[in-house]
């Protein structure tokens, strides 16, 4: 039988090896080509077997895949547990902001990843279209409790997520490819959409 803490210490391991076998195949998929390097070589840069990485990795468009979606359903389970809100929008945006500051993503991490997926446009438009879909979603969910929305036939809640998934999407676009800091970028991105903080459409503070 295996005891929570023993769980939880594997469950430690694994994302560490995790990291571990996908930075490597990033600097491999940077330095020549995602098409261009295979998972036995992979495997051999990692000093494990090709079985071994299999376990974590099922096809070698996990390797760019996995962080993206980590980082998606860990926003996603944040806003599930969010309250809901007469002001919408702007609750799940300012989580949204919290969130981007208290765990922003690694910019040598995202610049490597950036590198690594450069010749597969498709890589990018999947991590881009499971992100939008999936964070869609859970805004709409959210948005449509905070509304008393019944049905999909009120369009109100998805307009409001895609609102701020639109935003969400541009401030990591924008994140380590520009000469801003984060909060310089999210200032922005309040100063551009002002429905975002009530402190921006001369609401009380």
């Amino acid at each position: 039988m295996v005891s929570d803490g023993e769980e939880s210490g594997w469950s430690r391991r694994r994302n560490l090896l995790q990291a571990k076998y996908e930075q490597i195949a990033w600097e491999l998929f940077a330095q020549r080509g995602f098409k261009e390097v295979t998972v036995d070589e992979i495997a051999e840069a990692a000093g494990v077997s090709a079985r071994t990485l299999f376990r974590y990795f099922p096809s070698k468009e996990d390797f760019l895949l996995g962080f993206t979606r980590r980082g998606a359903q860990d926003l996603v389970e944040l806003i599930a547990r969010l309250e809901p809100s007469p002001e919408p929008l702007e609750s799940v945006w300012q989580l949204v902001r919290a969130h981007s500051l208290q765990s922003p993503p690694d910019v040598r991490l995202l610049t490597l990843w950036r590198r690594a997926a450069a010749d597969a446009p498709e890589i990018h438009a999947r991590v881009r279209g499971e992100r939008v879909h999936v964070l869609t979603e859970a805004v709409t969910s959210y948005c449509a409790k905070s509304t008393g929305a019944v049905g999909s036939d009120d369009p109100i809640p998805r307009l409001l997520a895609g609102v701020v998934v639109g935003v969400e999407m541009a401030v990591i676009e924008l994140w380590g490819r520009s000469g801003l800091t984060l909060p310089e970028i999210l200032d922005a991105a309040e100063a551009a959409v002002p429905d975002l903080n009530r402190r921006n459409r001369g609401g009380p503070p």
